[in-house]
């Protein structure tokens, strides 16, 4: 496969691009591969999936693909399931989402999936709604009182605050879906975003070839670092944004990763360890900018 013809994001032509990867999870027909602009600094797949193939993929396909790709503890078999497998990213997202919320107000969340980040915010007294493609989550969730939108275009209404979990990388025009929400908010509303971070330490300081192949999804459209972030965010007109940047997986998970070469570590070898190696372990990561995850936090004044 040769090197595509421009940048997916930044359009940058084809002698910028290099490729990242040919090993893609989940492309049965070997057809797409990862490149790499050295302009805006993204990695995207390409060729996309098409908007058919697409929609089909989350509607009927999404939650066995997670399973398969991440394994029984992720809870992907069901709501019930995900919701208990899910609580520790709530406690580890609220250490920093409650500098950020209003005392009271309304949150929609992109791509509720079962509904973990919601229901909490729920029982605080906040009005909280939902958008989620997947079929089975989205009618768990609708039963539960949360109401959901089947799209951003849908709703009329707008919110004090907008988040989504590991959407933005899903999606086909980032910059777009950006101001999308923005044009959603109320004033003084805030956006929040968390992605994966194209610099996991994983890829870019141990080079495990198994994580790899893990790692690089058809699902994904985008692998944003914080520079390709902030090339991108340079295009939106007024906003003020803040990158956080965070760890979600700990040194047992990366020790599994380099001996047996698969997900399913995380807390495999704390009691061993030690909880305070663990937590010194991510606080480093974060530090030196190698981390999983990233988190955007947007303010603007879009469609006000």
């Amino acid at each position: 496969m040769g090197l595509p013809n421009q940048c997916m994001l930044c359009k940058a032509e084809s002698n910028k691009q290099s490729s990242v990867t040919p090993h893609v999870f989940g492309d049965v027909d070997k057809k797409h591969a990862f490149y790499k602009c050295k302009d805006c600094d993204v990695i995207y797949l390409y060729p996309q999936l098409n908007l058919e193939q697409e929609k089909e993929f989350y509607a009927r396909e999404f939650e066995k693909f997670m399973n398969d790709r991440s394994g029984t503890s992720a809870g992907w078999q069901g709501p019930i399931e995900h919701i208990k497998a899910n609580q520790s990213q709530f406690q580890r997202r609220w250490h920093y989402l409650k500098n950020y919320l209003p005392s009271q107000g309304s949150i929609l969340e992109v791509g509720c999936s079962s509904g973990f980040m919601l229901f909490p915010l729920k029982e605080q007294g906040y009005e909280c709604y939902g958008i989620e493609p997947s079929g089975a989550f989205s009618e768990y969730v609708a039963k539960q009182g949360i109401p959901l939108f089947q799209s951003l275009e849908e709703s009329n209404k707008k919110f004090d605050i907008i988040m989504n979990f590991f959407v933005m990388e899903h999606v086909r025009e980032p910059r777009e879906f950006i101001q999308a929400c923005l044009s959603h908010l109320n004033l003084k509303g805030k956006l929040i975003i968390e992605i994966p971070n194209a610099n996991d330490p994983l890829v870019s300081i141990y080079d495990v070839p198994a994580f790899e192949r893990f790692y690089w999804s058809i699902a994904h459209h985008w692998y944003f670092s914080e520079n390709s972030l902030k090339h991108m965010l340079e295009k939106i007109p007024n906003i003020s944004y803040t990158i956080l940047k965070d760890q979600r997986y700990d040194l047992s998970n990366h020790m599994t990763w380099a001996r047996d070469g698969k997900p399913g570590g995380m807390g495999r070898f704390t009691a061993k360890l030690g909880g305070k190696l663990e937590e010194y372990y991510k606080e480093a990561l974060v530090k030196s900018g190698y981390c999983d995850t990233l988190v955007l936090v947007i303010e603007g004044n879009v469609g006000q």
